[in-house]
């Protein structure tokens, strides 16, 4: 029996692989990466990515992944699964010369530095066709100014213009575009285009510039038919970054909005705010007013004439990024996503011909304030062309689209300073987006 039971025991352990508990073997990681050398400005690019591991991609500044959704992410680090075989990211257009990744699968790491250069084809956003933009405009949306002043001609050429405007903001690919139309405010025709979000819908991130101009008579220099740097500027900035905006994806909605009346009083965008859903709150917004002239425009040296022959001299194009609504301690992460947006992605240098500023302060100028009035975050930008051209210009005839670009210098310089203005708004704009527990005064009131 003894025989018999020591044969049985060996016949088992022969077969005891088949009922006892399987132990996968551990893979061994391996990882190859597409090589590659140069990234282009502006643009979204993909790199080919082999694993049989989850593996790990690292950035410097200068880019943003993408996750499986097509969500820009603002995480300098990412982990996505095996199966994924590409990495997906959007490079800025930044004055750096290069970017750097580093990918890790288990032990297997490949760094690589990528080179950057222009694109040849117009980007994400971009300062060119801002400029086409605003010579649109300009050309053929004259005399925009709000109905509800009674010394005019009654808002005609303005609702003219802001259906159009409506209409281009449809072809861009919104959700949703309306000409507001409130039946206690019926002057307050705002245009606004709503892209809804994946994850908060009923969060909003708007952008916007006013796109009524200074009727005649209006003080201090009696009005204007362009308005090319007040507000025709803004307007066109709101628009290059609608039709890239539209297109993309978001955790939370995204507003784009052309503002009615501010003129007499920031009534469009007051009416907007005191028309939001129950529902709805505004997690940010991005205010541009006075954007003709700003880094990295230089300066002229020499005084030129004004379209009515008047003479006048060159200053310096300061731009200001100002920063409410908020509790301090979001104030400050609003801050220092600025610095970091104009010091390390985009890598600007200013100078003290055209520099760039930012701080924690409220104003009432523009229509930041209803907004921020209403417990909202607010980033205001403002660059009107230093303190001679906005008192020359502001709410006069000389502000045309002409006379600014020879301020610029020309188109092309016009069109770099929209460039810096989009791209950093675009920046920002993400990093709203991707922040946690980021929210104005209003959560604090209703807690």
């Amino acid at each position: 029996m003894r025989t018999i039971f020591i044969v049985f025991t060996f016949v088992l352990a022969s077969f005891s692989g088949c009922f006892g508990e399987d132990i996968p073997e551990e893979e061994t990681p391996f990882l190859t990466v597409q090589e590659i050398t140069n990234a282009t400005r502006g643009q979204y690019m993909s790199i080919e990515v082999d694993s049989n591991v989850d593996w790990t991609a690292n950035r410097s500044a200068g880019l943003f992944f993408l996750d499986s959704f097509g969500v820009v992410r603002d995480a300098q680090e990412m982990t996505f699964p095996a199966s994924q075989t590409t990495l997906d990211f959007l490079v800025m257009d930044s004055e750096r010369v290069d970017i750097e990744l580093t990918i890790t699968a288990g032990e297997e790491i490949t760094n690589f530095t990528l080179v950057l250069e222009d694109s040849t084809e117009l980007m994400l956003v971009d300062g060119r066709r801002a400029y086409d933009t605003i010579d649109m405009l300009t050309s053929s949306h004259n005399n925009r100014w709000c109905g509800s002043a009674s010394v005019h001609e009654g808002g005609s050429a303005y609702e003219a213009a802001a259906e159009a405007m409506a209409e281009e903001m449809w072809e861009m690919g919104f959700d949703f575009v309306e000409v507001t139309r409130y039946d206690d405010d019926p002057d307050q025709l705002n245009v606004v285009g709503y892209n809804w979000g994946r994850v908060n819908p009923d969060e909003y991130i708007v952008i916007g510039g006013h796109f009524d101009i200074a009727y005649v008579f209006t003080p201090p220099g009696g009005g204007t038919n362009e308005g090319a740097n007040d507000d025709t500027s803004g307007s066109t900035v709101s628009l290059e970054m609608a039709q890239a905006l539209a297109q993309m994806e978001f955790d939370h909605t995204v507003v784009a909005a052309l503002w009615a009346c501010e003129e007499e009083g920031l009534l469009g965008s007051a009416a907007y705010v005191a028309h939001l859903p129950e529902n709805v709150s505004v997690r940010a917004y991005m205010n541009f007013d006075m954007v003709s002239l700003n880094y990295p425009i230089t300066p002229l040296t020499e005084p030129i004439v004004g379209p009515g022959g008047e003479i006048f001299a060159p200053t310096k194009y300061d731009w200001t990024i100002s920063i409410a609504g908020a509790s301090q301690e979001n104030m400050e992460r609003m801050h220092t996503w600025v610095g970091t947006t104009i010091d390390e992605d985009l890598a600007y240098e200013p100078t003290e011909g055209n520099p760039i500023t930012w701080q924690i302060a409220e104003s009432c100028a523009s229509d930041h304030c209803s907004f921020f009035s209403a417990g909202f975050p607010t980033f205001n930008f403002f660059s009107p062309g230093g303190d001679i051209s906005f008192w020359q210009e502001w709410h006069s005839p000389s502000d045309t689209l002409e006379f600014m670009t020879a301020k610029a210098g020309g188109q092309e310089g016009m069109a770099s300073g929209f460039n810096s203005l989009v791209w950093s708004s675009l920046d920002l704009f993400i990093r709203v987006d991707n922040a946690e527990n980021f929210h104005g005064t209003w959560k604090e009131s209703t807690d």
